[in-house]
């Protein structure tokens, strides 16, 4: 046939993408040898070997160089042998030459099933082929003739060459050879590949003299006078094969002929040619990469500036290598022990967002990072990488994540000002960098690794195909803990500026919406100006406040498991987001079933369910142990074990179920005073309570109704004068009737308060201090919250001296101004602000508190003590003088004889001075 009468095959992708361009169907023409085909033949024997679907390949054996006149005999003299007594190649089948490799596509179109009573065909039908030592239709190609699938990797057929007639005389000789046909995967394309084997009954090496060349003369004269040759194409048929037959005993004599098993090892483990050149192979590099870090930690700071969160990462592994050429295998894992993020915005439910969900041990006790770590790292992903296809495809053999169980309990005030740091992170980098505002400084340029590394990494684009051998995500469980914000006290809304303190107001308040891209947002600034929007933002406070209370939801994502998947990056990318929303959508039940608003009934189910089960297993247990040991005491063990966790689990459920229920019932309760104050002065002492017993529970409830009743009477005449300062007549009005309201709601909050602290302290007597290993309950952040220094509030180098006494300023006189410094005097701690200073004793009383504009002058004085040796004492005179004095004072700080110190509160204060003055 000439070319124009060639069949060639055709590869389709289809595409289905979100968008108005809908289906995009894109045809390739597939080379004609098979190597960058999607389905191909490879034939690696001395045989020719004929295939069939139901009848043809698709790019059946016309496809030659034609400047190769050697291949055109061969071709020619087996197009001879094709057409045994004229039939037909739908009859016979296709040839494959020894040493050949084709492109295999589908043809017939009534495979597919598309007439009367036949059944679509499945993919199994579509892909399954006959296979034969002779043209199909032949008694030699009925005798040989087997049928495979491409669709199953691993599938294999024998082939026997005895039971071809040709090679009668031949066949105690090669009784023990097998044509041994295997599917294999060579990256995206599935292979069929043919090699000789040796039959493993068969072990006796065979005497060179049986195929010496007179042997062979004799058994191809003996074959031909046994066949009988009825055609010119059947006498070509009988040189052919037996030609082949001696050809496989060669290879066996000298060694080349394996075993089934180690045939098939080579099938699955052979690469194309990947062989380079000379010149290539010594500019070859091999690439290894090791990195261990033992810890990163990330401080991110808004543009108050207020640090709101600090990343810790520990434990990260990294081992990598690859070739230049990338004609090997690449290897690449990476592993994270640990993964913390501290939520650092102000009255935060949680103080720790993200880490590793601990699980409690049996004996209560958790583990710490480091022995969780030992045991499993929070995340592994490896990535292996087949040497580069000629089809220009990603290959990956395998794509492995592991990912451990994670604890994250949020609120929404943490939510939305991590969303304006990264929208400001997006804007900063997007925008034009050609001009800039910092102050100028001398840098050392980084080595630029990103640049270096894509010199010999692979470009990836969105439209790259990735064909994944295997890639598995293992499945994982979150345990999700929702609090609602706090608002900011006064104090802390002068250091947080006033977006940050309008963000926790509005979250408070319930105005909270969904922004385009699935962002949340807030209103800011809203008023209830008429009774209907009082009405309106009360019930939103409610409702808002009831769904964002969420203890301790288990989430369970399910894994992925993908073989021989192709696919582009917006396609994978898409998988993974419907199948984790699938995974979402499947655990909204649990959601609801955890929210705080109902009492967590999942959480309480789960928790008696655990201690039925300890119930039932550690008597077990400590009989299984009983009778390996021969004591009977670990049965008594087990069951008093046993019946403590029933108890715990059960009382402490129901204590903590109680306790959310009569929360949400306070706090609701809180909102319908509509005196804000109130709710923030309520918020911040519910924050501050620590674990409690029943003792303790019992005290702090009587406290909490006793409160209850002070604060309703008190507000009946505070609310009214509060009002009338404000808004005069009208707002002695509105005053009046919160009052009132008050004197109603807020002795029954005291009285729900109450409750719920002796719940919570009869949850703790049951506990007896154990540690629930309810996510980041237990754990502690990594440090304190970063300082901002002065006016300016500039940011430096963490030091944790500064954010100890930033942290202690607050409780101070001090709190609310911008910390300046601080010095440790022993038994006494300086903190110096930018407008104050104050001396703190040992009790934490103030024994020195001045205003920076009311000093004069700050001097050093030195003296003798006569009643030790003279001895230098150190002082240090504070001049003072202010508007509201007539006469000048001075103030003495004794430091004793230690010189540097008193040098030190001297630079100290004098900085403080020179701030204010400079600042004026």
């Amino acid at each position: 046939l000439d070319e124009a009468n060639s069949i060639f095959s055709i590869k389709a992708l289809v595409e289905i993408r979100p968008s108005s361009s809908g289906v995009n169907v894109s045809f390739k023409e597939e080379d004609q040898n098979g190597s960058s085909s999607l389905f191909r033949i490879e034939n690696n024997t001395p045989f020719p070997i004929w295939i069939a679907q139901d009848g043809v390949l698709a790019n059946p054996s016309i496809a030659f160089d034609p400047s190769a006149t050697e291949q055109n005999e061969i071709r020619r003299r087996y197009d001879q042998l094709h057409n045994l007594s004229d039939r037909p190649p739908e009859i016979d089948g296709d040839v494959i030459l020894p040493h050949e490799q084709k492109a295999f596509a589908l043809d017939v179109p009534f495979r597919q099933g598309k007439y009367a009573t036949r059944k679509a065909a499945t993919v199994e039908e579509l892909l399954r082929v006959r296979i034969g030592l002779a043209p199909l239709s032949t008694r030699d190609g009925i005798e040989t003739t087997k049928v495979v699938s491409f669709t199953t990797v691993g599938a294999c057929v024998r082939l026997k060459p005895e039971k071809l007639r040709p090679l009668y005389t031949l066949a105690t000789l090669i009784k023990d050879i097998r044509v041994l046909g295997v599917v294999a995967t060579d990256g995206p394309a599935r292979v069929l590949k043919f090699a000789i084997i040796n039959n493993e009954r068969i072990d006796e090496d065979l005497d060179e003299s049986d195929i010496g060349s007179a042997g062979y003369k004799s058994n191809i004269s003996n074959s031909r006078k046994s066949f009988q040759p009825l055609s010119r194409g059947e006498e070509l048929f009988c040189q052919v094969s037996t030609k082949a037959a001696l050809e496989a005993l060669e290879l066996k004599q000298s060694g080349k002929v394996y075993t089934e098993s180690i045939t098939k090892r080579e099938a699955f483990l052979s690469q194309p040619d990947l062989e380079l050149d000379s010149e290539n192979q010594e500019n070859d590099i091999v690439f290894s990469v090791r990195s261990s870090f033992s810890g990163v930690l990330f401080s991110l700071v808004d543009s108050a500036p207020s640090e709101i969160a600090v990343i810790s990462i520990r434990g990260v592994e990294t081992i990598a290598k690859w070739n230049k050429f990338r004609t090997g295998d690449a290897n690449a894992c990476i592993s994270i022990v640990w993964l913390q993020v501290d939520n650092h915005v102000p009255n935060a439910p949680y103080p720790v967002a993200v880490c590793p969900h601990n699980i409690s041990k049996s004996d209560g006790t958790q583990e710490t990072s480091e022995s969780l770590g030992k045991n499993t790292p929070l995340l592994l992903m490896s990535l292996k990488f087949a040497p580069k296809h000629q089809s220009g495809i990603l290959c990956l053999r395998s794509v492995t994540i592991a990912p451990s169980n994670l604890a994250i309990a949020i609120d929404l005030a943490f939510i939305v000002r991590l969303q304006g740091l990264l929208t400001d992170f997006h804007a900063h980098f997007e925008r034009d960098t050609g001009q800039t505002d910092l102050i100028a400084v001398e840098t050392i340029d980084f080595p630029d690794l990103v640049t270096s590394l894509k010199k010999f990494s692979v470009p990836l684009k969105e439209s790259q195909k990735i064909y994944f051998e295997g890639i598995t995500i293992l499945p994982s469980n979150i345990n999700l803990s929702v609090a609602p914000a706090r608002a900011l006290t006064s104090v802390q809304a002068r250091l947080e500026g006033r977006e940050a303190a309008a963000i926790h107001a509005a979250v408070r308040k319930g105005d909270v919406r969904l922004a385009d891209g699935g962002m949340v947002g807030v209103t800011v600034g809203r008023k209830n100006n008429t009774a209907m929007a009082v009405v309106r933002g009360v019930w939103k406070s409610i409702v808002v406040d009831a769904l964002l209370r969420l203890d301790g939801a288990s989430l369970h994502l399910s894994g992925i498991s993908l073989w021989n998947h192709v696919s582009t990056v917006p396609q994978i990318k898409t998988y993974l987001s419907a199948h984790y929303l699938a995974n979402l959508r499947s655990n909204v039940p649990a959601l609801l079933g955890s929210l705080a608003a109902f009492g967590n009934p999942v959480g309480l189910i789960r928790g008696i369910g655990d201690g039925v089960s300890d119930f039932v297993n550690e008597p077990v247990k400590g009989l299984k142990r009983s009778v390996e040991e021969l004591d009977p005491l670990h049965v008594v063990d087990g069951v008093a074990r046993g019946t403590e966790s029933l108890y715990v689990h059960t009382v402490g459920g129901i204590a903590d179920s109680a306790s959310m229920l009569t929360e949400t019932l306070s706090q609701n309760m809180a909102v319908l005073t509509l005196d804000r104050r109130y709710a923030q002065r309520r918020d911040l002492a519910r924050s501050k309570q620590s674990e409690l017993n029943f003792v303790e529970g019992l005290e702090s409830g009587v406290a909490q109704l006793v409160g209850g009743v002070i604060e309703g009477v008190t507000g009946v005449v505070k609310a009214p004068l509060r009002g009338a300062e404000r808004s005069g007549v009208e707002g002695f009005a509105k005053g009046i009737g919160k009052g009132l309201l008050g004197l109603l709601v807020k002795p029954m909050i005291g009285l729900s308060d109450a409750a719920t602290d002796v719940m919570i302290g009869v949850k703790g007597s049951v506990d007896g201090g154990r540690l629930t290993g309810k996510g980041v309950h237990g754990a502690v952040q990594i440090r304190p919250r970063r300082t901002m220094y002065g006016k300016d509030r500039t940011i430096r180098s963490y030091s944790l001296a500064d954010a100890a006494a930033s942290s202690l300023m607050l409780r101070t006189k001090l709190a609310g101004e911008n910390y300046l410094s601080h010095l440790d005097m022993g038994d006494r701690v300086l903190l110096v602000s930018q407008k104050r200073f104050v001396l703190l004793g040992s009790n934490g009383e103030e024994l020195l508190l001045e205003k920076f504009t009311d000093v004069q002058t700050v001097d050093l004085i030195s003296r003798k003590d006569e009643m030790h040796d003279q001895k230098s004492i150190w002082d240090v005179m504070v001049t003072i003088s202010s508007k509201r004095m007539d006469d000048v004072q001075q103030k003495v700080v004794n430091c004793g004889e230690n010189e540097s110190l008193a040098i030190e509160l001297v630079e100290q204060l004098r900085r403080g001075l020179s701030s204010v003055n400079s600042s004026d």
